[in-house]
């Protein structure tokens, strides 16, 4: 089992399998529902599920920009049963915003910070707040904005964070993320549970190790088997379902007995603002890959010097994330339109099985190979961050460009760019 420090005075970071539960409805539907008002008018409103009314504790559960990934009913319900309350927001429809992973990420506090109070002003407690995704960044924020303003840092036990996503941007595809700065100014308790199999699993030591820096007794959860955006209704989960509820208390009783800080850490305002996005084909500085040696879902192994004289596309994938899907067929399109000896597309798939990738080709036609990175070491060696990420590489085998989306693959941009490539001299080419 592998552990890494975890607090300043070197407790053990404690690794936990958590299983998942299915989707579900409230057995008996039973809600009830308030409005909170914030500075300038603006109405947020909290959906009941529990009887406990101003006894704790309580879990205040915000909505994710994507609505797919709306808590399940059946974990709140179930949450509710043994006791707790939730208060379930959605700040996004509340607050009349796009429903939109940037429009998350530059959410201020103030509406956590609002929830927050007005949960300890009915008397709950301890009261725990729970976001996902991109929603960690607001949830933060609201932490600390509440911890600046209270007299009682006592009544509030922390943050839960489902598979967070606390960077600034999407970077091209093979350089690092950035961190929002409100990961260095958070130094109340804070619990991460990472999905094993999640796209940002490999760099969970490194916000472990920030939240630490800055002062943070946090704890880390890992979700063994299990990926991100594990609460959509097409994801069945294990027997588990009836653990998972109390694994979410336990998590908030811990929580509530850490030491907290007496003050609020610094926050750097320049290094909290959302970072621009790159898009389309970012030409790069000629630089040789990590490389590869994989076996493809088909059995047959591969490594990147087998592509040596060829232009060569590395596409990052995997069967789950809908982009990587809807670019598969001008993919196809593209490399058919090249002799084998001139170009090549080489995909990657990420931390799946090859019996379902061999049952997903029967499904959607690939004509390219499909290596297994079953254990994401060699998509973590290449830096990707988002799914797809693809690397375009010279007859050197230099990465040349990088795609961190989607795009259509066999337009006149793209080709242009490979003819460049492929008509590039060589060191060895003869005059």
């Amino acid at each position: 089992m592998r552990s890494i420090p975890w607090s300043r005075t070197g407790r053990a970071l404690l690794w936990l399998v958590f299983l998942l539960l299915p989707s579900g409805l409230l057995a008996d539907g039973a809600a009830k529902e308030f409005t909170i008002e914030l500075d300038g008018g603006d109405l947020l409103e909290v959906e009941t599920l529990g009887e406990a009314e101003g006894t704790g504790p309580l879990f205040i559960w915000l909505i994710p920009a994507a609505e797919e990934l709306d808590a399940p009913r059946e974990l709140l319900g179930e949450l509710a049963e043994q006791g707790a309350t939730v208060w379930v927001v959605d700040l996004l429809d509340s607050l009349l915003l796009e429903r939109a992973s940037s429009t998350a990420r530059g959410l201020e506090g103030k509406p956590a910070a609002a929830l927050l109070e007005e949960a300890g002003a009915q008397g709950y407690a301890p009261v725990t707040l729970v976001a996902s995704d991109r929603m960690g960044v607001p949830a933060l924020r609201g932490l600390r904005e509440w911890q600046a303003a209270t007299d009682d840092p006592d009544a509030v036990a922390g943050a839960i964070l489902l598979f967070p996503n606390l960077y600034g941007g999407t970077p091209a595809a093979g350089d690092d993320p950035e961190l929002f700065g409100i990961v260095d100014a958070t130094n109340m308790p804070v619990a991460v549970f990472q999905p094993a199999d999640g796209a940002h699993a490999a760099r969970l030591p490194e916000l472990m190790r920030h939240l630490y820096a800055a002062g943070s007794p946090a704890l880390a959860r890992i979700i063994a088997g299990e990926r991100d955006y594990y609460m959509r209704p097409d994801e069945a989960g294990s027997d588990a379902v009836g653990r998972t509820p109390q694994q979410l208390l336990s998590t908030a009783r811990v929580l509530a007995g850490l030491p907290r800080p007496g003050q609020v850490a610094e926050l750097d305002e320049e290094r909290d603002q959302p970072l621009g996005s790159e898009h389309g084909m970012v030409e790069r500085e000629p630089e040789e890959p990590p490389g590869y040696e994989l076996t493809a879902a088909r059995g047959e192994t591969h490594r990147l010097e087998d592509r040596a004289g060829q232009v060569t596309l590395v596409n990052f994938w995997a069967s789950w994330c809908p982009p990587c899907v809807h670019e598969i067929p001008s993919m196809n399109r593209l490399e058919g339109s090249y002799d084998e000896d001139e170009f090549a597309i080489v995909s990657i798939n990420f931390r799946e099985s090859p019996e379902h990738i061999l049952e997903f080709m029967e499904e959607v036609e690939v004509d390219f190979p499909v290596l297994m990175d079953e254990d994401g070491a060699v998509s973590q060696e290449w830096g990707v961050f988002a799914f797809p990420s693809s690397f375009l590489l010279d007859r050197e085998g230099r990465v040349r460009y990088s795609v961190n989306e989607a795009i259509e693959w066999d337009t006149d941009e793209v080709r242009e760019v490979i003819d460049e490539l492929r008509d590039e001299p060589t060191p060895d080419a003869t005059p």
